[in-house]
């Protein structure tokens, strides 16, 4: 018998594996008393240039994000007010341990929670909530000790004991374990050790498991609130961290109001803000309309929809454009006809019009893509090129497939169903797709609901579809959706394509702090995963943040110690620097 309410779950946590990602390269010494680093600082090769910069001009951060925004020389302070934000997408829960968070949500959990650790511009992880880590000497422990003085916004003690709680809390229930149990001792994965030291136990050597904590994994909520919340369900609307804000009111699908946490643990920090009121705009367009009218003070998004009409205001919008992180791909499933066999998959690869769609359907808003790395991504291999636009090498393809394997075509073609979320962007891009394919492929269409489509993907109920993940700034992380260990029933490898030699090659890059190493493991990775054909790779999605000029501070945040932070994450800037102003 099906569980009802455990299936609808379910349903919030498959699309966080679409939607959300986290962190960093390597680690480092933030000089607040880090005792390892994950990396040495060694550049990678140069990327390929390209012209990637927004109309109305830019600046480009450290992180590689194209920022336009006002002049500074007037801008006064406005101590106080409330920021209004418009939310590309809303949570069924808050609860990081038992839910799915994608971009918008993550917004307002970082904002009441904040994490262990924090990525700065650069790519290098810092202690954030977190005093030290410490390995052992092969990276399967690490000692972590917790920063002494945070409590919770209730009062009580941000110990080791809240820390090991929730990451107890994450590690047990039966969705969100799916994306962060691989990465940990199957039988021992947590324990504590003194009020403020525990010891995380890897499934193992792991040199970069810090990076782990940047994002959903290291909210840590406090321990009375968890276990209310554990009880009544109704609370997971109500959560209680240790973050620079505290919920104030939450109204499902309309509104959520955080105010300033007074007891904030940062006494580095000043909030300005009042507070803020997160509201869900669904709509792209709707979004972009609404901070023009002065309805919204900030928005974030992906689609053409919002950018284009923001580029076109020029510099009366403040826009944080960011393509380093994320690809939108077509998924093949390995495991059934005809994407089985890799004729198929190199046909469809040979057959995607990359200038039709660049021109039609990105419109110049995002950077096409050839790997799973942008090329501000350190890990980017510039050598990688997908073979695409090449309908010539398809056609023998097909035809000796089809010789082989009749009852999967009909009339020389490939029969296939391609499937894909209802939404207008997906239905002019599968009208450029499937035109391309026409010769070759006989197309039937599948337009679903996003969350029966995500379901479906991750139960390998599809042949073709589209797709939104990876371009983790560390791949350590993305290695857990391209092994075959999470390939079952249920399966976060979407393409649930397994291949052992590139399963070793992510063991072998795991166990390495040294960047030189790892960049050349990643190379191999990379070309296995070419040579494989289970993706065909769009564009690096451009998650912009776009504010009216009342608004600045959104690329103020730092780590303890004073690193710049980004101005954003894949959609997500850090709210405690910002102000409004006159």
């Amino acid at each position: 018998m099906i569980n009802i309410k455990a299936f609808h779950r379910l349903l919030a946590v498959l699309l966080t594996f679409a939607l959300v990602a986290s962190a960093c390269t390597g680690g480092g010494d933030d000089g607040d008393g880090a005792t390892t680093s994950g990396g040495d600082g060694t550049e990678a090769p140069e990327p390929d240039e390209s012209d990637s910069t927004p109309e109305g001009g830019a600046d480009e951060t450290a992180d590689g994000s194209d920022v336009v925004s006002a002049e500074d020389d007037a801008v006064e302070v406005v101590e106080g007010g409330t920021l209004r934000i418009g939310l590309q997408t809303e949570a069924g829960s808050l609860n990081p341990t038992n839910t799915g968070l994608n971009r918008g949500p993550i917004m307002v959990a970082t904002a009441i929670f904040d994490t262990l650790v924090v990525v700065d511009a650069e790519g290098t992880w810092h202690n954030n909530m977190t005093e030290s880590w410490t390995p052992n000497d092969d990276f399967t422990t690490w000692e972590v000790k917790v920063r002494p003085g945070i409590e919770f916004s209730d009062g009580l003690p941000f110990d080791a004991a809240a820390v090991v709680g929730t990451i107890e809390a994450f590690l047990a229930d039966p969705l969100t374990s799916l994306v962060f149990k691989p990465a940990f001792d199957a039988e021992n994965p947590v324990e504590l050790v003194d009020d403020m030291t525990f010891l995380l136990n890897a499934s193992g050597p792991n040199a970069s498991l810090p990076v782990y904590f940047a994002e959903q994994l290291g909210m840590i909520g406090s321990p009375a609130w968890l276990e209310a919340a554990a009880a009544n369900p109704e609370l997971d609307q109500a959560p209680v961290g240790a973050g620079p804000f505290v919920l104030a009111d939450r109204s499902q699908d309309a509104s959520t109001v955080l105010v300033k946490n007074e007891n904030w643990w940062r006494d580095d920090v000043d909030i300005s803000l009042d507070g803020i009121e997160f509201f869900p705009v669904p709509q792209p367009g709707t979004r972009a309309e609404q901070l023009l009218a002065g309805d919204l003070d900030v928005v974030h998004g992906t689609a053409g929809l919002m950018i284009r009409p923001l580029r076109e205001e020029g510099d009366a919008v403040q826009r944080i454009e960011d393509n380093s992180g994320e690809e939108f791909f077509f998924t093949m499933n390995a495991q059934v006809p005809p994407f089985d066999d890799i004729r198929v998959r190199k046909a469809a690869t040979h057959l995607f019009p990359r200038e039709d769609y660049a021109t039609f359907v990105d419109q110049g808003t995002s950077l096409m893509a050839d790997s799973l790395f942008s090329p501000e991504n350190p890990f980017h291999d510039p050598s990688i090129k997908q073979e695409v636009d090449m309908p010539e090498l398809a056609a023998p393809l097909i035809a000796e497939y089809c010789a082989e394997v009749p009852e999967s075509c009909t009339d020389g073609k490939v029969n296939t169903e391609y499937q894909y979320d209802i939404n207008l962007s997906n239905d002019q891009i599968f009208d450029v797709v499937s035109d391309a394919m026409s010769d070759h492929f006989n197309i039937t269409v599948q337009t679903i609901p996003n969350d029966i489509h995500i379901q479906e993907v991750i139960f390998g109920q599809y042949q073709f579809a589209s797709w939104r993940y990876h371009g983790f700034s560390d791949p350590d992380v993305d290695s857990a959706f391209l092994t075959c260990s999470t390939i079952g029933a249920l399966s976060i490898n979407w393409a649930r394509n397994c291949n052992e030699d590139r399963d070793a090659l992510f063991l072998e890059q795991r166990a390495s702090q040294d960047f030189d190493t790892r960049y050349a493991i990643w190379q191999d990775i990379q070309k296995n995963i070419q040579e494989s054909y289970q993706y065909v790779l769009a564009t690096h999605t451009n998650w912009t943040v776009a504010s009216g000029l009342n608004v600045g501070g959104l690329c103020d945040a730092s780590a303890p110690g004073g690193a710049p932070l980004p101005c954003q994450t894949r959609g997500v800037p850090r709210l405690d620097q910002a102000f409004l102003t006159n």
